[in-house]
């Protein structure tokens, strides 16, 4: 079964676009490039130690390096599948003289997840709101009058 690079290199190898194909190429490049810098990074460990009732984290710098080499990974991964998308897709197959317009790869959308379009409330949610919303503060007729008789003398 191929992989994922495999796939993507024999997407260079039939693209007619040169800028293109090197992209791709240059992105696999990154891809192998990121993954060896991510073997090395896991390889060195991050300790946390207690002393004294104090935390230190001694190898800091090793677990912030493994989540760069891991976001860089991340990266090249993406771009490449862009690349790959844009080489198979825009650019034709080139039999002899005549261009046949199907594409190097047939690429296939998965559904996107059925959500709903308004957030259902829960039920205890739903009357706790209510109850909230329907509060009002009851002020007795006399504390409104004083209220309105003081703002009258000045």
């Amino acid at each position: 079964e191929k992989s994922g690079m495999d796939w993507s290199r024999q997407t260079s190898c039939q693209c007619p676009d040169s800028a293109c194909k090197q992209d791709l190429l240059a992105y696999l490049q990154r891809i192998a490039l990121y993954c060896h810098q991510l073997n090395i990074c896991s390889k060195v460990k991050a300790e946390v130690q207690n002393l004294g009732g104090e935390l230190i984290v001694s190898g800091l710098d090793s677990a912030t390096s493994l989540i760069q080499a891991a976001k860089n990974l991340m990266n090249a991964v993406v771009l490449t599948v862009k690349a790959s998308y844009v080489a198979s897709t825009k650019y034709q197959k080139v039999y002899g003289t005549a261009a046949v317009n199907s594409p190097v790869v047939s690429w296939k959308m998965k559904a996107p997840e059925k959500k709903p379009l308004v957030k259902r409330e829960k039920p205890e949610e739903y009357q706790t709101r209510v109850r909230r919303g329907s509060q009002k503060k009851h002020i007795s007729p006399v504390q409104a009058l004083s209220e309105f008789k003081a703002m009258d003398s000045f």
